[in-house]
């Protein structure tokens, strides 16, 4: 070998370290909702917000505008205007010389919508008309609306169809005989203005259900746009479908019949409620069904014209009435999100947005994070990451902040702000140590972001079975409202017993499972692998999905049905035809145990852990031990994100339920890794609500250095002495420096200048050591982030529970000096405002409520403790 080659060859393996972090890509890096109040913004300040976001460590913004800031009207400016659009080209051109991203909401406020929105493309209700007209009685009707259609049904059960009568919105007639029973359908366009529109965005809500509607819609967005020098953003946004009483479009009588092969008119008394209880409930489900697929055409017209102009769409799909998994996949990148608090029975809610892109083999899967995580000011550090770990455990990689505000340099403090925000801002509170933060984000999300999703499961999503539920109208499938629509079903029974038993699952509707393959047994989709396909119990499958299922099993896939096969078919059409071929189809499949098809098999009434095992897989045994965890499949091995949410310290080994020859641990907390020693599994040690990635290697062994466990042994070591603390910057005023011996809420000192400040205090402490040894810094609790230094170096800083830090080369022995710069929330300083009736709330909408909509008031509220409340203590290393 040449001397070149081979020094190159001794380089690249000095290199190959598996315990290196990834690069970290801005997508990788947590971005901001950036709403533009009023877009009353210019250059200056967006150049000095944008810097400042970077030097914080966020990747990227997703711009918002809406409604604007008292007394500030003449810097507003006008929606897709020049202006408008020079400012947004100056913020996307800033973005990219930063290394961030920028996405544009698609419109303002919400939903999609504006002044140039026609009443004949606005959103439109559809609403019944039921009456009974007797013989020889003037039948008088005005509709609120147009009236779309309208027939009458006589006693003996003969039809009149009474639209050669209709005037507009009115009807006169006069039975010749008979009492009749009156049933129409009467439509009304611009029924909903935009919500927080900003200058400019005023105006009907768009069509939800009409691709020809949004065509309209989207042509001033490429007129903006297609201006000289303006950059197409990263992506472009639509929010969660708030379209709030659309339930009509005009093309829906031909679109129906097109789709369900019948004519809608025919079936108006069941449409309205009245007949056979089974007919009223198929009719419904037909159309509930249509405007899901009309729904999807819309968003597939926006996704389309985004394409074309070489941008991606981010949807949340959540909240319209159709099926959520095929909305969801329409979009570059599916987008659900947290509201208010988090909990693991939202946990099937969050899985539909990153099942989508899993099956449609995206890479990125975003959260709209910290809506309404708490009342104003005072949500902690420590509920945002739980918050981040809680979206990371649902499938999200990409998380977006709800959020920050656009906010002038000459904006009085706390400056311009949104209403229902965590402020992630730099006025909200927990700007100041919020690059750690972001560092543990990035660190995560940089291994979320890697591989494949590796899901052993795909869960059939039995939507047919709620549309069928018999009830009037549209239903919306919302995050506020699941424990209504989604609870309650055997598809989330099924998902949480799968989720509890620590199975990787993965959610597939009809549509997306056309897509699916069949290779070595195992259900390929998406770029990803899945050993079992399981049915929940489902009472209504089509002919076409149950032909697909045993295509699927002759190919030599494994399908689970966890109750009885489906014996009902959907829907209205052909009915009694369909309930034939349905049972034709199924009549191989007979008995509980496994039936061959050819290759494969469907089993009945199966246990999907037990049949799991029985292929030569098993679920993860971290599940046992209370963990939650998502895995990942890489080239060489699997990567774990895990959780510890146990309330609990959890020290135990811990097995996995894919094979390895090897494994780095990686703290993202702190960005320590290490390769780590296997013996009859894994040795983990995590507080309550700690973290850690474990990257495995199934046929090497891993290099790099070795990880250390900061495992504490013995008796710690109280720091006693005189604390010395000083206030560094905030406000309302620097309160004056102290000294004490006993820790506590800085509040707790006398005068109201420590009860209302809200900034970051410095404590100092001296203290000796006979001799410098191996510990761990506990600070024990701190109200609420803290940066240490450990003579005059950095140590790291703290944000979250448990607020330890490895002070092991840094303690001296002799005298050491241990200074710490603990900043708390922004709320006691709000609360000096209000009480002291100083105005700061000053937004043209909403002005400005609390969590529960009602006016934001602090003025009574008690200061909450701040500062370093300890105790402060050495806890020493077991060594090695």
């Amino acid at each position: 070998m040449k001397p070149i080659a081979l020094l190159l060859l001794i380089s690249s393996l000095a290199l190959a370290d598996d315990t290196a972090w990834p690069a970290v890509t801005n997508e990788a890096k947590p971005w901001t909702r950036w709403w533009w109040l009023g877009s009353g913004v210019d250059a200056e300040n967006l150049t000095r917000e944008l810097e400042a976001f970077s030097k914080a460590g966020l990747g990227g913004v997703e711009i918002c505008p809406i409604y604007g800031a008292k007394g500030y009207e003449d810097r507003d400016l006008t929606f897709l205007s020049e202006k408008w659009t020079a400012a947004y080209a100056h913020a996307a051109r800033e973005s990219a010389r930063l290394g961030m991203g920028i996405d544009l909401t698609t419109g303002t406020g919400w939903p999609f919508g504006g002044p140039w929105v026609e009443e004949k493309d606005a959103s439109a209700s559809l609403k019944p008309i039921v009456q009974t007209a007797g013989a020889g009685q003037v039948f008088r009707l005005v509709a609120d609306g147009k009236i779309e259609a309208l027939t009458a049904r006589s006693e003996d059960g003969q039809d009149a169809d009474l639209m050669d009568l209709v005037k507009g919105n009115r009807l006169t007639w006069t039975p010749a005989e008979g009492t009749w029973r009156v049933h129409g359908l009467a439509s009304k366009h611009g029924i909903q203005k935009v919500k927080r529109a900003a200058p400019g965005g005023a105006g009907w809500v768009l069509d939800p259900f009409s691709p020809e509607a949004i065509a309209n819609y989207l042509k001033p967005f490429g007129t903006a746009l297609d201006r000289p020098d303006v950059p197409e953003p990263r992506a472009h946004f639509h929010d969660s479908f708030e379209y709030y009483g659309a339930g009509w479009t005009d093309e829906l009588f031909a679109r129906f019949e097109e789709l369900r092969g019948y004519d809608l008119r025919t079936q108006l008394p069941a449409f309205n409620g009245e007949g056979d209880a089974g007919t009223v409930t198929r009719v419904r489900a037909d159309y509930r069904e249509t405007m899901s697929d009309l729904h999807r055409e819309y968003l597939a017209k926006w996704h389309d014209w985004v394409g074309q102009r070489g941008s991606l769409t981010r949807n949340q799909a959540h909240g319209s009435p159709g099926n959520l998994l095929d909305h969801y996949a329409v979009a570059d990148i599916p987008e659900t999100e947290i509201f208010r608090h988090v909990d693991e029975v939202q946990i099937p809610m969050l899985q539909f947005a990153s099942s989508a892109a899993h099956a449609t083999g995206k890479k990125l899967v975003s959260a709209e994070t910290f809506t309404w995580l708490g009342e104003h000011f005072q949500v902690t550090p420590a509920k945002l990451k739980e918050a981040a770990d809680f979206v990371w455990l649902g499938g999200v990689n990409h998380i977006v902040y709800h959020g920050i505000s656009y906010s002038p340099a000459d904006a009085p403090w706390p400056g311009w702000l949104f209403y229902a925000s965590t402020h992630m801002g730099p006025n909200g509170g927990l700007w100041k140590d919020l690059p750690a933060f972001n560092s543990y984000i990035a660190r995560v999300q940089s291994h979320l972001q890697a591989g494949r999703p590796d899901a052993d499961v795909l869960l059939y999503f039995p939507i047919h079975d709620i549309w069928h539920d018999g009830s009037e109208g549209l239903p919306l499938f919302t995050m506020h409202n699941q424990e209504k629509w989604l609870h309650p079903t055997a598809f989330y029974r099924a998902a949480m017993d799968l989720w509890k038993a620590g199975v990787p699952c993965d959610y597939v509707s009809e549509r997306l499972l056309a897509d699916a393959k069949v290779n070595g047994g195992l259900i390929e989709l998406g770029g990803s692998s899945h050993k079992l396909l399981v049915i929940p119990e489902t009472r209504h499958l089509s002919p076409d999905v149950a032909r697909r299922l045993i295509d699927l099993a002759e190919a030599g896939a494994t399908v689970v049905f966890m109750g009885a096969l489906p014996a009902d078919v959907p829907g209205l059409s052909a009915l009694e035809d369909r309930k034939k071929e349905l049972a034709a189809i199924f009549a191989a499949v007979k008995g509980d145990g496994g039936t061959p098809v050819s290759r494969g098999r469907i089993i009945v009434r199966g246990n999907p852990e037990q049949v799991l095992a029985a292929s030569g897989s098993a679920a993860e045994p971290l599940a046992k031990h209370g963990l939650r965890f998502v895995r990942r499949r890489r080239e060489d091995g699997w990567c774990y994100f895990i959780v510890n949410t146990t309330g609990k310290d959890f020290r135990e080994q811990v097995t996995f339920a894919t094979p390895m020859k090897s494994a780095v641990m990686l703290d993202p907390m702190t960005g320590r890794s290490g390769v780590t020693e296997i013996t009859d599994g894994i040795h983990l040690s995590l507080a309550p609500g700690e973290s850690r990635i474990i990257r495995t290697f199934s046929n090497r062994s891993a290099d790099g250095p070795r990880w250390t466990a900061l495992e504490p042994s013995g008796e710690s070591l109280p720091l006693a002495g005189t604390w010395k603390v000083s206030f560094l910057e905030g406000g309302p005023a620097l309160p004056a420096s102290f000294e004490t011996s006993t820790l506590g809420s800085w509040t707790e000192q006398a005068g109201d200048a420590f009860r209302s400040f809200s900034g970051t205090a410095l404590y100092r402490l001296e203290f000796t050591l006979d001799e410098s040894f191996p510990a761990v810094l506990d600070l024990g609790e701190i109200a609420h982030t803290a940066r240490v230094r450990i003579n005059g170096k950095d140590a790291g800083t703290c944000w979250t529970p448990p607020h330890r830090i490895d002070a092991s080369d840094l303690l001296e022995k002799g005298t050491n000096v241990l200074e710490i710069e603990v900043s708390n929330l922004a709320a006691n300083r709000i609360t000096d405002l209000d009480r002291r009736k100083i105005p700061w709330k000053s937004f043209h909408e909403i002005n400005f409520v609390n969590i529960d909509y009602k006016d934001f008031d602090a003025s009574s509220l008690p200061p909450l403790p701040s500062g370093l409340l300890g105790p402060v203590r050495l806890l020493p290393l077991r060594k090695p």
